[in-house]
């Protein structure tokens, strides 16, 4: 099976070079975003890990299961995600106690 690309900045975002300044990037910046975002009807969600390294890895999901194994052991590692389905947002900032 052949591995999609969706169409997103990530790689462009992981080069960018470190500073001691702070970018604040806001839940409601993603969501803005989101809302031109299409995912495939194959898809149920793509996760979007903040990695404790300052990382950001996405995949997508086909299978809600795997999905749900993957952010719980985001959680066990204290990373934060995004998870975006194709109606709804979710981060573990804002939306998980």
């Amino acid at each position: 099976m052949a591995k999609q690309d969706f169409n997103n900045r990530i790689r462009e975002l992981n080069r960018w070079k470190a500073t001691n300044e702070l970018t604040e990037v806001t839940f409601d910046m993603g969501h803005e975003a989101a809302l031109t975002w299409d995912l495939p009807p194959s898809y149920v969600c793509v996760v979007r890990a903040i990695k404790q390294d300052g990382t950001v890895q996405e995949r997508a999901y086909r299978q809600a299961i795997a999905a749900k194994r993957y952010m719980k052991n985001l959680l066990l590692k204290d990373e934060d995600y995004v998870v975006m389905t194709c109606n709804a947002i979710m981060d573990t900032q804002h939306d998980i106690p």
